[in-house]
């Protein structure tokens, strides 16, 4: 979330750069490096609430900046409130009982900030969500620039099938995990003794990393004549990552919204670029639901919707007829002058060897070590390899 609110100023910013291709320097007020950022949402499932509020920075120095010591608060059409709880860096978490989260009920969000300014979202209604039909991939080659030159890959897609009663408005949130692999164990290294390690350790060999990814994914079917579409388009995997070597796993969260809420996802996910590049089209406004209530006349960016959400998770294992070429993080270096080239910075040295001896050989951390990669080397729950 704290992404997304970086994501909405720079877009914001883009829009008024970009209004042609030649570029130049845009006259910025001062009031806009510190405009309020609302984001949050009202989702069924176990009641776990989130809302985040940050504040926009230059844009010359673009990074996230959360307001702490908030008052937030979430109502329903009913005037049922929902205090939440400050849990630092900008969120606010409550707890709501899954019996006022069902369609048809609505619900809106206030902020009063530390310097009293009181901010606020239109109400928004959760609508009725169909279950993911179907999630797969095809196998794919994409051309590039250069003629006759393709990237190798996977692309996957997703079918819904929803009735009359359902939304016709969609986002997705895609998360992905995969499998990867250290060189070596660990076996041995150096901190001004050799250390042999036997058996060798191979606790941080094998690790799992899960990535949000970044791209924007709506639809409306609101003109078809059903409430279905197939083979919508996802994200691509090509062959030169190591995504696709030990096991992939994507995790499909289907988000059912107001046509309002998807007006304005639509809109960030055009400003992106994702419909063929930033400068093919003029940047839309992107305005979201959210007032300032004490000074009506300052833009809050930011947006608080209520949805209904399914889920879907594929595992890949195996990909026919995809050759994989990617390179590892481990790059060993041979040590000219043995382990006089070490200093205790260096500590501990990992080298390479095998169950006799070892070798003059540097192994940088990331060749014995898979959580230097970002990963945890503890095996998800749903992992079925």
């Amino acid at each position: 979330m704290h992404r997304i609110n970086l994501i909405i100023f720079i877009l914001v910013s883009l829009m008024v750069i970009s209004s042609c291709i030649k570029p130049f320097e845009p006259k910025i007020k001062s009031t806009d490096a510190h405009k309020y950022v609302v984001s949050g949402q009202v989702m069924n499932g176990d009641g776990n609430q989130t809302v985040n509020v940050s504040v926009t920075s230059s844009i010359n120095d673009p990074q996230y900046q959360p307001v702490t010591g908030c008052l937030v608060v979430i109502l329903d059409e009913n005037e049922n409130q929902f205090d939440m709880n400050d849990v630092g860096n900008g969120d606010y978490t409550t707890w709501i009982d899954p019996g006022f989260l069902v369609p048809g009920n609505s619900f809106m969000v206030e902020v009063t900030t530390p310097d009293g300014i009181k901010l606020a979202s239109d109400f928004d209604q959760i609508s009725s969500a169909p279950v993911v039909d179907s999630v797969y991939y095809i196998r794919n080659d994409i051309e590039g620039n250069i003629p006759g030159q393709f990237t190798l890959g996977i692309q996957f897609y997703l079918n819904i099938k929803g009735n009359d009663v359902n939304s016709r408005y969609y986002r997705w949130n895609l998360l992905e995990t995969w499998e990867y692999h250290a060189d070596y164990p660990l076996e041995w290294w150096y901190d001004g003794t050799i250390h042999h390690e036997v058996p060798p350790d191979y606790s941080r060999k094998v690790c799992w990393r899960t990535r949000k990814i970044p791209e924007i994914f709506t639809l409306s079917t609101n003109n078809l004549l059903e409430n279905k579409s197939e083979m919508i388009p996802l994200h691509f995997i090509d062959n030169r990552t190591s995504r696709l070597a030990y096991g992939y796993s994507l995790l499909v969260e289907q988000f059912a919204l107001s046509e309002a809420a998807y007006n304005y996802w639509d809109q960030l996910r055009i400003n992106s670029g994702q419909d063929g590049g930033l400068y093919e089209q003029q940047p839309l406004s992107v305005k979201g639901n959210i007032k300032n209530l004490t000074y009506p006349d300052e833009e809050v960016l930011g947006y608080f919707s209520a949805v209904s959400v399914t889920y879907k998770r594929i595992f890949v294992s195996h990909v026919p007829d995809l050759p994989l070429d990617f390179e590892t993080y481990c790059d060993p270096a041979v040590l000219r002058k043995g382990l006089k080239e070490f200093t205790p910075k260096d500590y501990p040295a990992y080298l390479m060897g095998d169950e006799v001896t070892w070798f003059p050989v540097w192994l940088n951390n990331e060749c014995v070590d898979c959580t230097m990669l970002g990963g945890i080397n503890v095996k998800p729950e749903f992992w079925p390899y």
